[in-house]
């Protein structure tokens, strides 16, 4: 194990001997880090934390913080960070904020500087945080999505898979899976350059793309829409995103651009 001299770990941390420890690090409590990690200078790990296989936790990165929740009392709470996760300069991810609750970031994601997970945040697998984004206590976000830098989502929000959401975004409702989201946190369109890139073949890829027409061309309340999707569509993906549908929302769903209405028209009438 390389530890530098100016590290700081207590005696309750477990830590795998192939880990490497960089000048004026902090591990300070329960936290465990598993074979293959590299933590820069000035890294602090804490509470009841644990780091997955092969994380390159960079300078300034803090995980396992207590919460920025005024009702937080010092409970224990868990923060995980998947296998292969990379958190560039000063990211910053904090553990749950209610009794054995926890705040989880997936295998393969990859976080820019500055970028924040919030308290009870369930981050999937590769995601992709740009530099500075802010995710509130509480936020979904779905395996493979990407977030623009700056980008802003409220407490409790859901963010579906392969979603792609716009620098400098307010995204306050839920975004639906295979979205391409704009500034004002509304859909803008399908995401088909990521769901091609995703390997989905053109028939699913043009499944989704009727059922956003559904959505959003035909005038249906999303009730309706959602009960006819749930009769039409057949493939894995159309069924991930009834299930995102059908799933239990905080916030209520975001809905199409407003620059894009005569485009959702349009469609509506082709179909």
């Amino acid at each position: 194990m390389a530890i530098h001299p100016t590290a700081i770990i207590d005696p309750k941390a477990e830590l795998d001997s192939s880990v490497e420890v960089g000048p004026y690090c902090v591990i300070d409590g329960h936290v465990r880090v598993a074979p293959g990690c590299r933590l820069y200078h000035g890294v602090y790990l804490t509470g009841w934390t644990e780091i997955g296989e092969n994380c390159e936790l960079h300078p300034g990165v803090v995980v396992g913080h207590r919460p920025q929740d005024t009702k937080y009392g010092g409970e224990r709470s868990y923060c995980r960070i998947g296998r292969r996760t990379i958190l560039r300069e000063h990211v910053t991810i904090h553990r749950g904020t209610t009794p054995d609750s926890e705040t989880v970031v997936g295998e393969d994601c990859f976080l820019l500087a500055g970028s924040h997970v919030g308290h009870n945040g369930l981050v999937g697998n590769r995601v992709t945080l740009v530099n500075n984004v802010l995710l509130g206590g509480h936020v979904e976000i779905g395996d493979d999505a990407t977030l623009g830098g700056s980008a802003v989502v409220h407490q409790f929000v859901r963010v579906g898979e392969l979603a792609m959401i716009a620098g400098n975004a307010r995204v306050t409702r839920d975004v639906l899976p295979f979205a391409l989201i704009n500034v004002e946190g509304r859909v803008a369109g399908l995401n088909r350059v990521g769901m091609r890139r995703a390997g989905l073949p053109r028939e699913q890829v043009n499944e989704i793309r009727d059922a956003y027409r559904v959505l959003f061309a035909h005038g249906l309340r999303l009730p309706e829409a959602t009960a006819q999707l749930a009769r039409e569509l057949r493939s894995p993906p159309g069924k991930r995103l009834v299930q995102f549908l059908e799933g239990r929302s905080a916030r209520g769903v975001a809905g199409r651009s407003r620059a894009k209405a005569k485009s959702w028209e349009s469609a509506r009438e082709q179909h």
